[in-house]
């Protein structure tokens, strides 16, 4: 049982969760030594060298966790101020979002020896989401918010030796800055009760406008390289012909979202008893540090054996490092807040501080694909191939430790696949190549655990009944994909 969790199974974007091409996460998703068409942009770009016709894929996928549901937390409902048995519990659902969205690919050769390919995934219920979280609150880090959004590769690789391949692409992401600037205006008059004194502060605020200067957003690409090798080992030893190694290197890259807060607060006060008009202002300036989604260093191993373009199976390995790990949790970084009454900036201290210790991880993927021989038939379909696939993956987190202040979850994570995919010559002459089909399922079973969380008193974010909140689940994916040659 872990003591503290923390999501982290791999660079949880969708492709690290499940795999790119219906192909592939039909077979485990994975597949470095031997992934050879788009979606080697991203996974392998010295794949694309073994491209020999242009091809293009669009599918579809679908997921939806099923994680343990969370207790009911104390926490300031009634919006007192107070954390207390007054409060009527929190009843917080921590489950993520659905997954959905559609995966394309598209590669050719180039020259002979090279090749190029895009590969990429867009959610269907948006394209970025920044979302930041409360780190009280329970929340499933790497499956909340970073399953909803686009990732997007491109690359060339090529054959520069017999038998030995490389390629680079560049994995594009999005970054923000935004920056809002505004000032409140209140004005204050108490001289319309006539004696100077009131009852209610409603009662002399005559009137609030708030002026919203400025909010810029920009949002820029980030770009991370792909490096990527494939080495044929039968083309240099003949007597182990079918066995290539590969590997790959995935560049860190973090997404910042610098944000600038400027806010101003003027009052007109008049006709408070025998105090002369006066006019206070006051500025808060901020500087908030936020990180929508890191993507960590990775370095991905594997081997695979194939045989007659009948049989691949293929073992894949990946480490991982999450020591530098950035949540998207909001922190401050500046403040200041000038004032001719007061004088509070030693005062002010950042409210979503958390502590966590993070380790390296290595992973492992293993899958096969089966394909039967061709059955003749007639006319210009030509023929009927059946693949059947299947594969496994495991998946550890990363988390050493956490503090008291925070409640992250996640457990590690164990992958089944399975596949089938059906091939013909295209039957209406739409394009001169075969024409693919292919489907997947997937299960992901996440270990029961639970992060101790208990209190004698009411703390925000603690559970009211239960000695701590539970953590576990799965996380069926279905999907399909369609390809073809031209």
């Amino acid at each position: 049982m872990l003591l503290a969790l923390l999501a982290g199974p791999a660079a949880a974007t969708v492709p690290d969760i499940v795999g790119l091409g219906a192909r592939w996460q039909g077979a485990g998703g994975g597949g470095v030594a031997v992934v050879e068409d788009g979606t080697a942009a991203l996974l392998n770009p010295a794949g694309l060298s073994r491209v020999r016709r242009p091809t293009a894929s669009v599918g579809y996928l679908y997921g939806w966790p099923r994680f343990e549901a969370t207790p009911e937390l104390w926490w300031d409902t009634n919006r007192d101020g107070l954390v207390d048995e007054n409060d009527p519990p929190l009843a917080f659902d921590a489950n993520p979002p659905q997954m959905g969205g559609v995966q394309a690919s598209a590669s050719r050769n180039v020259g002979g020896k090279f090749g190029v390919g895009f590969t990429a995934y867009v959610p269907t219920a948006n394209l970025v989401r920044f979302r930041m979280f409360e780190p009280s609150l329970p929340n499933w880090i790497m499956y909340d918010n970073r399953p909803q959004r686009f990732v997007a590769a491109a690359g060339l690789g090529g054959q520069i030796l017999p038998g030995l391949s490389i390629g680079a692409s560049v994995d594009l992401l999005a970054r923000a800055r935004i920056r809002v600037a505004a000032t409140l205006d209140a004005e204050i008059d108490a001289s319309s009760t006539g004696t100077g004194t009131t009852e209610t502060l409603s009662d002399v605020v005559t009137e609030i406008v708030v002026d919203v200067h400025e909010i810029d957003l920009a949002v820029v690409p980030a770009l991370s390289p792909v490096l990527g090798v494939q080495l044929d080992v039968g083309q240099i030893l003949p007597a182990i012909d079918g066995l290539v190694l590969g590997a790959s290197y995935h560049h860190p890259l973090g997404l910042p979202l610098d944000v600038d807060l400027d806010v101003q607060a003027n009052a007109d006060v008049g006709g408070v008893g025998d105090l002369e008009p006066w006019v206070g202002a006051v500025v808060a300036q901020a500087g908030l540090s936020l990180f929508d989604h890191y993507q960590p260093r990775r370095v991905q191993m594997g081997l695979a054996y194939r045989r007659a373009n009948a049989l691949t199976v293929y073992a894949d390995t990946r480490w991982t490092d999450w020591r530098g790990l950035v949540l998207n949790v909001a922190r401050l970084e500046t403040a200041s807040l000038t004032s001719p009454f007061l004088d509070l900036n030693d005062t002010i201290v950042d409210g979503n501080s958390y502590d966590l210790v993070l380790r390296s991880t290595w992973a492992f993927r293993m899958g096969g694909d089966l394909s039967l021989p061709r059955f003749p038939l007639k006319g210009r379909a030509r023929y009927l191939q059946l693949s059947f696939r299947g594969g496994f993956g495991y998946e550890p987190t990363p988390l050493v430790s956490q503090s008291a202040a925070s409640a992250f979850l996640d457990t590690d994570r164990t992958m089944y696949t399975l596949g089938a995919g059906v091939e013909h010559w295209d039957p209406f002459d739409l394009v001169d190549g075969a024409v693919r089909f292919d489907i997947f399922f997937q299960y992901h079973v996440l270990a029961r655990a639970q992060l101790p969380r208990s209190t004698d008193v009411p703390l925000a974010g603690y559970p009211v009944s239960a000695a701590g909140i539970p953590a576990g689940g799965s996380m069926p994916v279905i999907g399909g994909q369609w390809s073809f040659e031209y």
